[in-house]
């Protein structure tokens, strides 16, 4: 890892003005939301500077660098380090996987597999199909879907509006505005940013 952070340290000499100046205000966002940072990022080396450096990592790498300090546990865990990374074109493209009830993140960049931590709109006994994915703003969206008891005395079909988001800096899952129908096996796709859904199933009829 660390030889892939010396590396970017080449990048010093291509360093553009207008760069640093898009990095300063985001370290100042940084700086809101995590307080004031009682040290430099990487000492030696210009805060702005060590940013790019660190943004350039893979996603992959982010569990080793939080070990390094509080400090960057909080930089790379804060949205203004996610949005950065974004405008400079530095997000990883992930590939996501479903199986049993547990997601996994292909990181490409690292050729590494990721578990994702355990959606907590899944109760134990009950098995989820049926639902769509899309990635929005960085993010990785579980939409609507139906639910399978494997208890014979429960509901045996349970259909739901429910969207749950996952962020991939901050490692959590967050329930968000769900849809206006319940809804399961739909076609759903995003769009400047938004989320389209369309037909589907609920428990009496198409949608």
């Amino acid at each position: 890892m660390w030889e892939g952070v010396n590396n970017y340290f080449t990048e010093v000499n291509k360093f553009e003005q207008g760069d640093r100046s898009e990095s300063v205000d985001i370290l100042k966002s940084q700086a809101r939301i995590m307080g004031t940072i009682e040290q430099s990022i990487i000492p030696g080396l210009p805060d702005d500077l060590a940013l790019r450096c660190i943004s350039k990592l893979s996603h992959a790498y982010h569990g080793k660098l939080e070990c390094v300090s509080k400090d960057w546990r909080d930089l790379v865990r804060c949205e203004a380090y996610s949005c950065y990374k974004a405008r400079n074109g530095w997000s990883e493209s992930w590939l996501f996987a479903h199986s049993n009830n547990q997601l996994v993140a292909y990181d490409p960049d690292a050729d590494r597999w990721h578990p994702l931590p355990r959606n907590e709109a899944i109760q134990d006994g009950w098995d989820h199909s049926g639902f769509a994915c899309v990635c929005v703003s960085s993010c990785l969206l579980v939409i609507g879907g139906c639910y399978v008891s494997s208890f014979p005395r429960e509901e045996p079909f349970v259909v739901t509006n429910v969207v749950m988001r996952f962020d991939p800096f901050k490692k959590e899952w967050k329930m968000v505005a769900g849809m206006r129908t319940p809804r399961t096996r739909f076609a759903c796709a995003a769009v400047s940013g938004k989320v389209y859904v369309a037909g589907g199933f609920n428990l009496t009829q198409s949608s």
